[in-house]
């Protein structure tokens, strides 16, 4: 379905979005926000903001003026919308919460389950008006049924925020005052059904809305794992001498800990961000690895809410997920793994005859000032413990994410049984390459950039291969179907097949469990059946080519002279491209393509049934 493009001149100001469901409790940080999409300054004396739940209304006399292309946010409460958004906004409705905060005439309430919310221009008339939810009655200047959120499997309304769609072509919100111009939009697959959550980078910086591409003399290395990812991530953190910011799901890596507090104690400022709630909790030897790192004078925050936090206020993200991280500000490391010995075993932990098995993955590291600059901003946007609070300091004394037992040592390195390693050599490449730096929520769903934009080129004579953890077949509810829930990435993996490329789909088998509905088996299935019906060059397969598991998040395109790589934590699940903080780095090098599709080639030899 294609974005109901603006057939008319939209009012001047718009509510471009409305946090209406907090999932704070008291709701002190509802909040509106108001975009002049025109060319002339709007002074705001005399316009309201009218809400249907009590007929009250707000009148923006003391905000003095909104200049063309600038965003305001109201809020109920100003120091509580602060903690979830990480800004003041422009004003405050319900209590003086701040002094420096204008205040608004008159309060507002802003109902949950539905109603109306209308800007008035100081003659009364409506400039813009919001139908949403469960609202019955029918508001002048609104057309058809109201707007809803998307609201899907573990996707709730509580804590959302609305928001419109923007016209990709200016950035400009949508505005044909109907359900359609909103971003939850259930019957738009391509543009509709996204979610927004208080405090995601990129409110006031629409730059980010597509991937951060750019071209630079570099030089770029790429390592494979498992046999040949832990010598070059160590010789990294051996050698740096000013800063490190790695941000990582887990920390579970005895001997990178050690090098990483070995760093803080020759003074170098270690700053570590790791997720507060994987699933299986935090491990004793990720306790073990943290308490090193902090005891050394290392900065170690969880992502996740300190104890005494507001009640119901959510952390950003769901999971931090990504692995990344900048050196010395000079070199940009985007892996594909966690900073485990399953994915980077020593090269020495075994006998110089037996080959290294673990989790098949990846890791790129260059020093492309662009990608490094990008990293940086987007480092310091989730590493902001002066704007939010879902940062919690390490504290050896916390019975969750504290120092783990006085007795306990790390266990030795698991072994895994492989006939061969054949990649322990990085490729290094020096040139001129093309980068994007991709990152979720803000961009991966991009129609129009990056991951889903490469695959949509491609067509007679390309080639298209990924290699991942998974890969669901559908999004939404396990019961649902690629035709309700579909999910883009695999769907535009079989469009390509359909205009004539080659594709092929590697998938892990070693933790994959075959009765999951949105089983890589399944999946598997799914793409079989289409292929063969439709009869398409595209096969899938599942497989385990390093015994410990395929790990990877890995795309290649071959597309006409180009050849990109996507090398990041973007696994293939809804949670994944709405709620998770993830990065993906896709680079245009015929070297480190060429490696990346050897690697390919053997992983699927060997998975071939």
């Amino acid at each position: 379905m294609h974005l109901p493009w603006i057939a008319k001149s939209p009012a001047p100001l718009l509510i471009a979005a409305a946090y209406i469901d907090s999932a704070r409790t008291g709701e002190a940080d509802e909040a509106l926000m108001l975009w002049n999409v025109g060319v002339q300054v709007i002074p705001l004396a005399g316009w309201q903001v009218e809400s249907s739940g009590k007929r009250m209304v707000v009148a923006l006399e003391n905000v003095l003026a909104i200049a063309p292309g600038q965003r305001l946010w109201l809020a109920a409460e100003a120091l509580a919308f602060r903690q979830s958004f990480g800004e003041l906004p422009a004003a405050e409705w319900a209590n003086d919460t701040d002094p420096l905060v204008p205040d608004l005439v008159g309060k507002i309430s802003l109902p949950n389950a539905g109603g109306t919310l209308r800007l008035l221009d100081p003659s009364g008339a409506v400039s813009d008006v919001l139908l949403y939810g469960g609202e019955t009655t029918p508001a002048d200047g609104w057309q058809g049924a109201p707007a809803q959120l998307y609201t899907r499997d573990v996707v709730t309304a509580q804590g959302q925020v609305w928001q419109r769609k923007h016209d990709p072509a200016t950035g400009l919100p949508l505005d044909t005052n109907c359900a359609q111009d909103w971003a939850g939009d259930l019957a738009d697959p391509l543009w509709g059904r996204q979610v927004r959550w208080p405090g995601w980078h990129g409110w006031d910086a629409e730059d980010w809305a597509l991937p951060q591409e750019s071209a630079a003399l570099a030089d770029t290395l790429l390592a494979v794992g498992p046999e040949g990812l832990y010598a070059p991530v160590a010789q990294t953190l051996v050698f740096f001498h000013d800063t490190a910011t790695p941000e990582i799901y887990t920390l579970e890596h005895p001997q990178l800990a050690q090098l990483l507090a070995a760093a803080a104690r020759r003074g170098v400022r270690v700053r570590v961000l790791l997720d507060g709630a994987p699933p299986g909790g935090i491990t004793k030897l990720q306790k073990w690895c943290v308490a090193l790192v902090a005891a050394a004078g290392g900065d170690v925050r969880y992502f996740t809410m300190p104890d005494g936090a507001p009640t119901g206020l959510k952390r950003r993200y769901r999971y931090v997920h990504a692995k990344y991280g900048i050196v010395d500000g000079h070199v940009a490391m985007v892996l594909t793994e966690n900073f485990s010995e399953d994915s980077m075993p020593l090269p020495d932990a075994l006998p110089t005859e037996q080959p290294l098995g673990g989790r098949r993955g990846f890791a790129v590291l260059t020093n492309a000032p662009p990608v490094i600059a990008s990293l940086q901003v987007l480092f310091a946007a989730d590493w902001a413990p002066d704007r939010f609070l879902d940062l919690r300091s390490y504290d050896p004394a916390d019975p969750k994410y504290g120092a783990p037992p006085a007795d306990y040592s790390p266990p030795p390195p698991p072994e895994y049984e492989v006939e061969d390693s054949p990649f322990v050599v990085p490729l290094s490449f020096h040139g001129i390459t093309h980068f994007s730096v991709v990152s979720a929520p803000e961009n991966a769903l991009r129609p129009d950039g990056g991951l889903l934009a490469l695959i949509s080129r491609a067509g007679p004579g390309d080639e298209l291969l990924l290699q991942q953890l998974y890969e669901q077949r559908h999004w939404g509810p396990a019961s649902s179907n690629p035709l309700a829930d579909p999910n883009p990435r695999l769907e535009a993996l079989l469009a390509a097949a359909r205009r004539g490329a080659r594709v092929r789909i590697l998938m892990d088998s070693f933790f994959d469990d075959p009765a999951d509905l949105r089983s890589n088996a399944a999946t598997v299935a799914y793409v079989r059946a289409v292929a063969a019906q439709e009869g398409l060059d595209l096969q899938a397969q599942l497989g385990n080519p390093t015994a410990g598991g395929i790990h990877a998040k890995l795309l290649l395109a071959r597309i006409g002279g180009e050849t990109w790589s996507a090398v990041g934590s973007l696994n293939g699940g809804e949670v994944s491209f709405k709620l998770n903080r993830e990065v993906v780095l896709l680079l245009d090098s015929p070297a480190i393509f060429a490696r990346l599709h050897a690697v390919f080639d053997h992983d699927w030899a060997i998975s071939c049934p």
